[in-house]
């Protein structure tokens, strides 16, 4: 199920990172930015808008205007609109995975808007929380603060936000397999959603509806919520969900060995795909389009499409990761510059003090003097000795990008010979990356599967292995090897 788990993940809770809460278009934000005065509290708000809506496609742009909001405010002691600034800020890192500077933010917006009352941050901060902590796998503060937006959101008469915060407890939920619960919390969001006329936020409901569904293989009654769904995209235009929706039709499809029907949807999600650079989902898309193949007896398309799907990962992987090492050279070479002035500085410093303090050496006591100056100069030294240090571990980021891991190898033969039920090619997969301490988050994305996915795995794993958790399952592993 990696297509459809995915999806009920991945894509419903991006769309809630930022709260559709604009109704103008970025260029819209753009003139009516030019035509603001600096010292008015207006450009202020409208650059914290803009930062939220850069966020998810450029989170390092989002971050220069969130501190230049900041700033702004800073300076003009306007501390009421520091909480949505941080809500930016805090949104911006999450982007780029950094969850110890997004969660920091989070709080910081909390008590901005404990002190002045504000309702609307107060749940734009819990929510953010809650969406970190789902991405470090901290399922339960996860839930507390979705719960917490919920409670909120319904006592403040804030529909919108109630109904992400009842779909985002549904996947909570779901991840602990109380599928009736999610089923009703979907359920009880897409009502909301479809009260107020938000479509975007209840087709995406119905798609995790459908999503679950086909996880139960009741595959007629998710093709019902695919339909809706995807009028509900095609009625706002929302290409990304109208691919999502195809794809998991087309998988549904698939299930009910209902293929030329599968075959045909799986292609419009692939030229969507295509056409718009999803590069994820054209990774997935071929995939299914060789599931379908196989199972159709058409042995040279499914390889065809096997190899455009490696080809696609390939290029993928060589483009971020000449994007990361890219950043991370502008980032070495910002600090590098910001280090050597500060070290500069110190040594302007350095010298003034000890000038001043030759003078009051002889002015007063010689001895008492160059003590003095030694102990500026020993400060300065070791202040340089840092600062070169950091800069080192930058060069040492850099490469590491560049050079290849360690693997941890494990014999799937040997252990499968200790199993009285064997692990299959894809269950050991997943134990030899448990084995080299990948977390589950990077397992999902290195064999392209949903976190949800590798649970389900390492479930079944454990249970092959007689043991409970991870750590056991790792010293089982080794201990079969070695033996």
């Amino acid at each position: 199920m990696s297509v459809i788990l995915r999806k009920c993940i991945l894509y419903a809770l991006f769309q809630v990172t930022i709260f559709p809460l604009l109704a103008q278009n970025l260029d819209s934000l753009q003139n009516i930015l030019e035509e603001t005065n600096k010292n008015d509290r207006r450009y202020v708000s409208v650059l914290t808008k803009l930062a939220k809506e850069y966020a998810e496609n450029d989170p390092d742009s989002a971050l220069n205007l969130s501190r230049e909001a900041l700033a702004i405010a800073t300076s003009k002691s306007w501390d009421s609109l520091k909480g949505q600034i941080y809500i930016a800020l805090s949104t911006s890192h999450s982007y780029m995975a950094q969850y110890d500077s997004s969660t920091s933010y989070s709080f910081l917006a909390i008590e901005v808007a404990e002190d002045y009352n504000d309702t609307t941050t107060l749940i734009d901060g819990f929510n953010n929380l809650g969406i970190d902590y789902m991405f470090q796998e901290e399922d339960v503060k996860a839930i507390e603060y979705f719960e917490k937006v919920e409670n909120l959101s319904k006592l403040s008469s804030d529909s919108l936000r109630w109904g992400h915060a009842l779909n985002n407890i549904g996947m909570m939920v779901g991840f602990a397999g109380e599928t009736e619960l999610e089923l009703d919390k979907y359920e009880q969001a897409a009502t909301i959603f479809n009260a107020i006329g938000e479509k975007e936020g209840y087709a995406n409901t119905l798609l995790n509806s459908g999503t679950v569904y086909t996880v139960l293989e009741q595959y007629q009654k998710a093709e019902e919520y695919y339909s809706r769904a995807l009028t509900a995209f095609e009625e706002i235009n929302l290409l990304s969900g109208i691919q999502n929706t195809l794809q998991s039709s087309a998988e549904n499809h698939l299930y009910m060995n209902r293929l030329v029907k599968a075959n045909e949807l799986a292609k419009k999600a692939l030229e969507i795909a295509v056409q718009n650079e999803f590069r994820q989902d054209i990774v997935y898309t071929y995939n299914l389009l060789s599931q379908v193949a196989v199972k159709s007896g058409d042995f040279k398309a499914a390889f065809e499409y096997q190899a455009l799907e490696n080809k696609t990962k390939e290029e993928i992987f060589n483009t971020e990761k000449s994007q990361q090492i890219a950043e991370l050279e502008t980032r070495y070479q910002t600090e590098k510059k910001e280090q050597q002035l500060i070290l500069a500085a110190i040594q302007l410093k350095q010298q003034a003090q000890e000038k001043y303090l030759l003078i009051a050496a002889i002015i007063l006591i010689s001895l008492v003097g160059g003590f003095i100056i030694y102990s500026v100069k020993r400060q300065a030294s070791l202040q340089r000795k840092l600062l070169e240090e950091e800069m080192d571990h930058l060069r040492l980021k850099i490469n590491s990008l560049l050079g290849n891991p360690e693997k941890v190898a494990l014999n799937q033969e040997v252990i499968n010979q200790s199993l009285h039920q064997p692990l299959s090619d894809r269950e050991f997969e997943i134990l030899n990356l448990t084995v080299a301490d990948k977390t589950n988050r990077e397992i999902a994305d290195q064999v392209f599967v949903s976190v949800n996915t590798v649970k389900f795995h390492l479930k079944n794993i454990y249970s092959k292995l007689g043991v409970s958790n991870r750590r056991e399952a790792l010293k089982f592993a080794f201990e079969s090897s070695s033996n």
